[in-house]
């Protein structure tokens, strides 16, 4: 080996050891705070079942056992099942694969990605989009764009829900515009701030001096130095989407059935509380209930420790 390749070699090694060296920089900033880890395994916790949902039940979400309608918890059903004998478990952690792992497309199309997680990353793209254009290069373009964005959040975030789930139908891919056009306008705003913050720096002087285009300092120089708070938003939007999947599937607008959709099961399970059946309600507004905390959890825990080292 001549020593060219030795170098060669060597800085390869160099390289590889720096990535893994800002990888665990990256992560032991979760395992720094106590909340942001409380957190993680709470959203690891549904992320595995869900990815090992047929490993983790002996039934399908659609199995019905017409000899067992609205039981409680037993050994055939460690959590009951609901009025159509449909096991809960099942039930849950296959509509934690569609909130998190697998956006149904059609009956025979499912496509990597959860509905909550395609919609926030939607919602990132037109967002950031928006607020980089209008913060970096501000005057007209900036007024038109705040306005019309001013005009979407002037209206309540639910009735907006209510407004495009009516006018598109109940889907999932439905849900997944919903939540982009929901979520663009606070994204906008977050990003179009800090880009107003960083253009002023002096690297961004130099980029300009350059020559380099507009689009390359919004996206290579501007984004990448914002990207900590834009990824400690994306969390809690993640929660805000589940969150409002849940509502959506409650008032009959969310995934059609029979999906195992969660507010949808606790639609359902509602009316049988006073029957002395609470398990169909009870367990998937925990299942909502518990996502969601943790994905809050961990947003603040990832915002107080990168606020600490500053």
């Amino acid at each position: 080996m001549t020593v060219g390749e030795e170098a060669t070699d060597l800085s390869r090694v160099e390289i590889r050891t720096g990535r893994l060296r800002r990888m665990w920089e990256g992560t032991s900033i979760i395992f720094a705070s106590r909340t942001a880890t409380i957190g993680l395994i709470i959203v690891l916790f549904w992320l595995t079942v869900a990815a090992f949902a047929p490993l983790l039940t002996p039934y399908t979400s659609l199995e019905q056992d017409w000899k067992a309608p609205n039981q409680g918890p037993s050994s055939a059903h460690f959590l009951g099942t609901d009025e159509l004998g449909r096991d809960l478990w099942s039930r849950l952690i296959y509509g934690a694969r569609i909130v998190l792992l697998v956006l149904p497309i059609s009956e025979k199309l499912w496509i990597p990605g959860g509905t909550a997680l395609w919609g926030v990353f939607a919602a990132l793209i037109v967002g950031m989009t928006l607020g980089l254009v209008s913060g970096y290069y501000g005057g007209w373009i900036d007024e038109i764009v705040m306005r019309l964005l001013d005009a979407m959040m002037a209206v309540p975030v639910i009735l907006l829900y209510l407004i495009i789930m009516t006018a598109l139908g109940a889907s999932a891919l439905n849900v997944v515009i919903a939540v982009t056009i929901v979520g663009t306008p606070g994204i906008a705003r977050l990003v179009r701030s800090l880009t107003l913050d960083i253009r002023t720096r002096e690297y961004i002087r130099a980029s300009e001096t350059r020559g380099e285009s507009a689009w390359y300092i919004m996206f290579v120089e501007i984004l990448p130095n914002a990207r900590g708070p834009i990824i400690v938003d994306a969390m809690l939007r993640v929660g805000y989407a589940i969150f409002a999947m849940g509502t959506l599937g409650f008032l009959g607008l969310g995934l059609p059935p029979p999906s195992p959709d969660w507010g949808s099961m606790v639609a359902k399970g509602q009316e049988f509380i006073l029957a002395g059946s609470p398990w169909a309600a009870l367990w998937p507004s925990v299942a909502i209930a518990s996502l969601v905390v943790g994905l809050n959890l961990l947003a603040d825990g990832l915002r107080e420790e990168s606020m600490r080292y500053q």
